[in-house]
């Protein structure tokens, strides 16, 4: 095999699409500028589509596998976890920059509609029509068609629903006082109300505020344009990552199941967790990039990446991609402590290093537990890694970050690869047998 691009070209699709939209907007084409946009908007859907999803079911398999009343009690655990540094700012008397910022987080799910706020002396009121979590799972009918995983508590609240129940039962307990309750509606609506407590009387938002908060920045660099302004370039910079609030929340989330999963059951549980839960996610994704053509693939891992809060570069080799990510936007910035409002750090509650070498953490000692869900994604593809079925698209070198410091490498294979001349360490890294040597 020979390669397909220059060094010149692999920037060019690793540069992600705000970089494009600013050369576009400074040459004045903006039909191209909206096409970009029109990407960007779309840019985290299916990262956001495959955490929505994990998270409901891991919130069903605590409930499947303990009874309602236990599951309850962990996710009470990872809701006081989540919500430390909130409680901290209400009980600080940062109560505008609590609201901000929990208003930030449901701005950035992919397909919610937020109307402004509204605001008087009491209270901050958002309405969500749809939410783009637990709402928009309702809207899909999942509780009603998988009642087993999105559905079937006693309460009547969905699986996801449960989650930011509990986020708002530990911060209001922190607090000594419901500052933060909601009212669902139909077809996933809900509505939100922030209750003031040492602000009582007080203006927090501004009337514009209340406009603009509720806005993705690519949302308002679009009404600009309609508007015939052309003066965005602020809000393209670092549009990529302008969805960390909700990502890195979920990130730490799914990092707060991993370590209730190993407390219940140790590493076995936990892949078994991984299994259930993320690996059908995961999978659904075979049919579309197994019939990518090479390019077609290359150029949506780098978007997934530029999407995953994650700074790479690309390179190429005779049958595969190389992404090295320093630092991955998930597994990576948690090892370093790099998540939005300094919200984890390995060795607190729920986030465990796993001392011990297991097939579900790549065989290493003192590994990151967040980093298994690579493991799964590696033994979801690697299992039957001979089948054209079977895209080998994101597949993780599970022994490249060793420390926090180092980057991780992740290889998407080009479709005329020899599959059996695949690095055998990498099947090893997750208790594989490698093509090459079974039935030897």
């Amino acid at each position: 095999m020979s390669r397909l691009y220059t060094d010149e070209q692999l920037d060019g699709i690793a540069k992600p699409f705000e970089d494009h939209a600013i050369e576009a907007l400074r040459r004045g084409d903006l039909e191209r500028v909206k096409e970009l946009l029109a990407e960007m908007k779309n840019g985290p859907a299916g990262l956001d589509a495959l955490s929505g999803h994990t998270l409901a079911r891991k919130a069903a398999k605590l409930r499947r596998d303990f009874g309602e009343e236990e599951a309850l009690k962990q996710l009470k655990r990872i809701g006081a976890q989540l919500m430390r540094t909130w409680a901290r700012q209400y009980l600080e008397g940062d109560e505008r920059g609590a609201i901000a910022d929990l208003v930030a987080v449901f701005r950035e799910q992919t397909g919610a509609k937020l109307a402004p706020l509204a605001e008087d002396d009491d209270k901050v009121v958002l309405d969500l029509a749809p939410c783009g979590s637990g709402g928009k799972l309702e809207r899909q009918g999942l509780p009603q068609k998988h009642p087993d995983w999105y559905g079937g508590w006693s309460d009547g609240v969905s699986s996801f629903c449960q989650i930011c129940k509990a986020c708002q039962g530990a911060l209001n307990g922190s607090v000594g006082a419901d500052v933060w309750t909601t009212e669902k509606g139909p077809n996933g609506a809900c509505r939100l109300t922030f209750s003031k407590r040492q602000t009582r009387g007080q203006e927090l938002f501004k009337a514009d505020e209340r406009e603009t908060i509720v806005k993705t920045r690519v949302e308002r660099a679009r009404e600009k344009l309609e508007q015939g302004e052309t003066d965005i370039e602020g809000l393209l910079q670092g549009q990529r990552k302008d969805w960390k609030p909700w990502h890195d929340f979920g990130l730490v989330m799914l990092e707060y199941f991993y370590g209730v999963a190993l407390e219940k059951g140790g590493p076995d549980y936990l892949q078994e967790v991984l299994e259930q839960t993320y690996a059908p996610a995961f999978n659904a994704g075979f049919p579309r990039y197994a019939a990518m053509s090479d390019d077609e693939l290359v150029r949506e891992i780098a978007r997934t990446w530029n999407y995953h809060c994650a700074d790479f570069t690309l390179s190429e080799e005779d049958d595969r991609f190389v992404f090295r990510l320093d630092p991955c936007g998930s597994g990576g910035r948690l090892f370093r402590g790099q998540m939005w409002r300094d919200m984890f750090h390995y060795g607190e509650p729920l986030s465990p290093i796993m001392p011990n070498a297991h097939d579900i953490n790549f065989n290493r000692a003192d590994a990151p537990a967040y980093c298994t869900h690579c493991a799964a994604s590696n033994r979801a593809q690697l299992q039957d890694a001979l089948s054209p079925k079977t895209p080998l698209f994101f597949v993780i070198d599970g022994h490249a970050q060793l420390k926090p410091g180092m980057p991780c490498r992740v290889f998407a294979y080009k479709k005329s690869c020899v599959r059996e001349n695949i690095d055998p360490a990498l099947f090893r890294e997750i208790g594989l047998t490698p093509p090459k040597e079974k039935g030897a």
